[in-house]
């Protein structure tokens, strides 16, 4: 059979680095009819391979074929009209436009009527209709995309993607920005895909994903390939070794020591924002992590968003160290020890366009200043060592934050809070788009705060997660507590999803 795509030899180097250095003769084939996984580490070359095929980005080196043909794309809509269409880490959208001007960007001479203008009535039509297709039905065309959750921006991206029916479709982390029904209905979805003769290519971090859903992987390591195996004759350890180039099967979560647990440090009680949460009690104490486990549209999203300021509560009340004084903007959170990482990290989390330094700096300006003057060098010398710390890759610490992997760039939204030396740190999916090995690093990076006496509020659809890190968790359903559950005495998977569900 003749391969969907062929890479042979690919190379893309950027200023200061080499993205992508593979071997004259090295090669991954994808064909008609399956979904092959790519794997790796943050930063190994995953995503770049993508935006080549793309046009997004021009190769330094090699070569590319579609269905035996030279391949030689240099924009996103070339790419597109060949058969090839992307969802991407990070929704791409424009977001003060609809969702159906957004789903047929780029597409939408077919709507244009014999006055030269588009029917905006067909245009809505055929957006329903596509929604409907992919079970999105829930959102309407004319809604304004900047208005939609994180989830709903990520499953108008997969509609986008899959309207254009794809000889060639290109999935890039997208399990980990949606809740469990969503990513089941992803699933199907893809097996769909591949059973009509489309050629998959599916970038992941979660191994079991992998397993369930790939025929085949290839798997890149720095830049390289290193490589290719069937799925049905590799192990856990195999992958992850191949992957990250150490042995990392004796890491675990944390340890079960408690002994820096204190006394209460932050407590709300009736705590309620209307449309969201409803008559939450919940307290975290000092050096405690504790967790809030739900499914998509539970509040937990909210409930952390009003915990730092960025949404306001309309009811309850609001006690951290003794005071009832609620946080009312990020601004007053910060000048009071509480850090906050988001889901959204592009959005919400960083500066793109500016780089490590000043994304680090901009939570630390009192400790990066002196009489309103800002201390350069000492500004630089902590984002070097956050770099190191944290084993960002990226050329320089001067080097644009958007430039940088999904992964790494949600290192430097971790990195600007423990600089800023948080008492509470609230944390939204903090090893989302974190490769296995980059998750386990954090993850001490937790437990090394919480040993400090740092506070961690943790908010994860990763189940494993909240219960190998936390010491007690919140279940959240419907804007409601639902329960609570102690290490040790009842954390189980199955007591959890009860609560959730």
């Amino acid at each position: 059979m003749e391969a969907a795509v062929l890479f042979k030899g690919i190379k893309k180097y950027f200023s200061g680095t080499k993205a992508l250095d593979w071997n004259p003769e090295d090669y991954i084939e994808v064909f008609p009819g399956e979904i092959h996984g790519l794997i790796g580490e943050n930063g190994a070359g995953k995503s770049t391979l993508f935006q080549v095929l793309m046009g997004i980005y021009e190769r330094t080196a090699g070569e590319i074929f579609l269905f035996g043909e030279p391949y030689n794309i240099t924009n996103a809509h070339k790419a597109e009209e060949a058969g090839i269409s992307i969802i991407m880490q990070q929704p791409n959208f424009v977001y003060n436009m609809t969702v159906a001007e957004n789903i047929f960007m780029g597409r939408d001479k077919k709507f244009i009527n014999k006055a030269g203008l588009i029917d905006w009535k067909k245009q809505n039509k055929a957006t329903e209709e596509i929604l409907k297709e992919y079970k999105y039905d829930h959102i309407k065309p004319t809604d304004i995309l900047g208005d939609l959750g994180f989830e709903e921006k990520k499953q108008v991206e997969i509609a986008r993607a899959l309207s254009i029916k794809p000889k060639v479709l290109l999935v890039d982390e997208t399990s980990a920005a949606i809740s469990k029904e969503s990513v089941e209905n992803l699933y199907k979805l893809l097996r769909e895909q591949r059973d009509k003769g489309t050629a998959v290519i599916y970038i992941s971090h979660f191994i079991d994903e992998i397993n369930n859903l790939c025929d085949r992987i290839s798997i890149l390591r720095d830049g390289k390939l290193v490589n290719k195996m069937l799925v049905k004759d590799t192990t856990l350890n195999m992958i992850i070794n191949n992957m990250v180039g150490r042995d990392i099967s004796g890491t675990k979560y944390r340890s079960e020591d408690n002994s820096s647990i204190g006394d209460v440090l932050l407590e709300v009680k009736g705590y309620t924002m209307e449309g969201a949460f409803t008559n939450i009690d919940f307290k975290v104490r000092v050096g405690e992590i504790v967790g809030i486990a739900g499914i998509g549209g539970c509040g937990s999203d909210a409930f952390g968003r009003a915990l730092f300021g960025y949404e306001k509560a309309t009811g309850g009340e609001f006690i951290y160290k003794g005071k009832n004084d609620p946080m009312d903007s990020p601004r007053k959170s910060v000048k009071n020890g509480i850090g906050y990482i988001p889901k959204d990290r592009d959005r919400e989390g960083l500066f793109l366009i500016y780089n490590t330094v000043l994304n680090i700096s901009v939570a630390n300006m009192k400790k990066m200043s002196k009489k309103g003057i800002v201390n350069h060098k000492l500004e630089r010398k902590v984002a070097q060592d956050a770099v190191k710390q944290f084993r960002i890759k990226t050329p320089s610490e001067l080097t644009e934050v958007s430039s940088l992997s999904g992964g790494n760039r949600q290192k430097v939204a971790i990195a600007k809070w423990i600089a800023n030396d948080s008492d509470l740190l609230i944390v939204n999916c903090p090893t989302r788009g974190v490769d296995v090995g980059a998750k386990y690093e954090i993850y001490k990076i937790i437990e090394t705060l919480k040993n400090k006496g740092k506070s961690i509020i943790l908010i994860s659809d990763e189940l494993p997660e909240l219960l190998g890190m936390c010491d007690r968790v919140y279940c959240f359903r419907k804007g409601l507590n639902s329960g609570e559950f102690y290490r040790g005495i009842d954390f189980t998977e199955e007591n959890v999803v009860i609560k959730m569900v």
